[in-house]
C-alpha cells in the first residue's frame, strides 16, 4: 500500500503588528501524552516565511547559543523572516525524545509577518480536512 501520511497539512499563519507568540515547544516531554489522533511526538517543523519582514518578528530560540550576535535577540538564536527563507528544526530526534534546547518564540512583529508551518510526526497522519481515506486516494 502507499506509504504513511507523516507530515500534517501545511498551516498558513498571519501575524499583524505588535502580535507575538510566547516561547513554546512543537513536541511534548512525553510522546505518550502527545494526540495519537494527530500522528504521535512531532519530530520536525518546517517555517517557510512568506514575505520580507524589515522590523521585528524574529523567530528566536533561546535556549541555544547565537550563530552572531544580534541586539535584538538578545544573545540567543534569531532568525530574521525573509521572504522564501525555510526553517528546519526538531523539537524531538528521531526516537521521540523531547529536545528541550528548541524552545522557540515568535518575538513581537511591528510589521506583519506570514509563514508556513509543517509539521512532521513520528506516526500516520489522518487525512486533512476530515476527508476519509478512501475519499483522499481518488484525489
Amino acid at each position: 500500500g502507499p506509504a504513511p501520511r507523516l507530515f500534517e497539512a501545511p498551516t498558513v499563519i498571519r501575524y499583524e503588528a505588535g502580535q507575538v507568540l510566547a516561547p513554546h515547544y512543537d513536541a511534548n516531554r512525553s510522546a505518550g501524552t502527545e494526540d495519537a489522533n494527530r500522528g504521535g511526538q512531532t519530530l520536525a517543523t518546517l517555517l517557510v516565511y512568506l514575505n520580507d519582514v524589515e522590523r521585528g518578528g524574529l523567530t528566536r530560540f533561546g535556549k541555544l547559543p547565537p550563530g552572531t550576535v544580534s541586539p535584538e535577540g538578545e544573545g540567543s538564536l534569531t532568525v530574521k523572516p525573509r521572504k522564501g527563507d525555510a526553517l528546519l528544526f526538531f523539537p524531538a530526534d528521531g526516537n521521540g525524545n523531547f529536545d528541550e534546547r528548541v524552545e522557540h518564540e515568535g518575538c513581537p512583529a511591528v510589521d506583519e509577518k506570514w509563514i508556513a508551518r509543517i509539521w512532521r510526526h513520528a506516526d500516520r497522519v489522518p487525512p486533512p480536512f476530515g476527508l476519509s481515506e478512501s475519499a483522499l486516494s481518488k484525489l
